[in-house]
């Protein structure tokens, strides 16, 4: 029986073991096929098949599988996209401002731009801290600066990355950027566009949706963003921005109420009727991705997804008990010292007038009352 076979990527031949992931197979000849997670989660990797014998290992969808998975079965012919290729940039938080009770806007400004198309995402370090996975996006209105990244982040009690924003990441807190990564990003087309966001999922799509106004304004877009209230539909000027624009149409919903705009219920709930001309973009919780694929799946559309997955990397019984050393809890961004609309020393459009420190709220807690808590904090590890 063959141990080897022909694999062809983006028209290059090379020679590879049967039985070698895609990744690994074009790795063997220097060829780099995007990717980052090599886990089957990123989506970065996904490839069309063209002809050939490959194993999807539970990947495909339609004729594409993820190459860090999928593997040879004799020879195959493959294609993707080509992206930026990642690589690293070091920078600074610029400016933070408040979006809604629990999402911050992030402005960081880079060394050297970062070449990357809407839609992908980056790895960002702040220093002293682990990496996240953020989307780059846009002010409200569209603009931003070739040296800066925006993003979005939602701030969770107990995340190591998020719930110190504010504390002690503050403007001139250092920062590496690895990337692009990602699948879901802007392509031309003719069909219509769908574009779906679930709470910061509206990071990639605002990106992705920008770009198809700027690059065709006639082409028919369709935007729907859920929230679970309407203080977390922070985008509504980027929805009237692109109301504006010629969006065909723009529908906001709450999963607890609606009024004026505002619908009802869930983005799922608005889907339109799809076909396989249609072009679907998803990015938000998995189980929104996972719908709004599914159903695009079965239309025949094409459909390029973002699941925003839950870093397993929980806070540590040290890292909360140095959080009470420092400073008192807090439920929300604006306990953070972070102004909403904007904050101090910034124009309309979020632009910093200098790097400002935002100050830590109250004093520090008495020791007595941090040992307290550091025994709560026991007795629940």
């Amino acid at each position: 029986m063959a141990s080897k076979c022909n694999l062809t990527v983006n028209g290059r031949t090379v020679r590879a073991n049967i039985g070698e992931t895609l990744v690994d197979a074009a790795m063997g000849a220097w060829i780099v096929v995007p990717h980052d997670c090599c886990s089957g989660q990123c989506e970065t990797c996904r490839v069309r098949v063209v002809s050939g014998l490959v194993d999807a290992r539970g990947t495909g969808e339609g004729d594409t599988v993820l190459a860090c998975q999928a593997t040879l079965l004799g020879d195959a012919v493959i294609a993707y996209d080509e992206v930026p290729e990642a690589t690293r940039r070091a920078g600074h938080v610029a400016a933070m401002r408040a979006l809604s009770r629990d999402v911050v806007e992030v402005i960081v400004e880079l060394r050297t731009p970062l070449d990357y198309l809407p839609g992908q995402y980056v790895s960002v370090t702040f220093a002293g801290f682990p990496a996240r996975d953020y989307s780059p996006t846009l002010r409200w209105d569209g603009t931003r600066a070739a040296h800066e990244l925006i993003f979005h982040i939602r701030m969770l009690p107990d995340g190591i990355v998020s719930s110190e924003l504010g504390r002690d990441i503050r403007p001139g807190h250092r920062v590496e950027v690895r990337g692009p990564f990602g699948h879901a990003f802007f392509r031309r087309g003719d069909g219509v566009m769908v574009l779906v966001a679930g709470g910061t999922g509206w990071a990639p799509i605002w990106a992705v949706a920008h770009e198809a106004v700027r690059a065709r304004p006639r082409r028919d877009i369709i935007v729907i963003v859920g929230a679970r209230d309407l203080d977390g539909l922070y985008m509504r000027d980027s929805l009237d921005w692109l109301r504006d624009h010629g969006a065909r149409e723009v529908i906001a919903t709450s999963r607890q109420g609606g009024g004026g705009l505002v619908r009802t219920g869930r983005p799922t709930n608005y889907l339109p009727l799809l076909g396989p001309s249609d072009m679907v973009y998803v990015a938000g919780a998995p189980g929104l991705v996972d719908s709004v694929k599914q159903k695009a799946l079965a239309a025949g559309a094409f459909c390029f997804a973002d699941p925003f997955l839950p870093s397993e990397q929980r806070m540590s019984f040290m890292d909360r008990m140095a959080r009470l050393l420092r400073a008192p809890g807090r439920g929300s961004v604006r306990d953070a010292g972070l102004f909403a609309p904007q904050m101090a020393g910034e124009d309309s459009a979020g632009r910093s007038a200098a790097a400002r420190s935002v100050n830590r709220p109250g004093a520090r807690r008495p020791l007595q009352e941090t040992l307290f808590a550091a025994r709560r904090l026991m007795r629940r590890e």
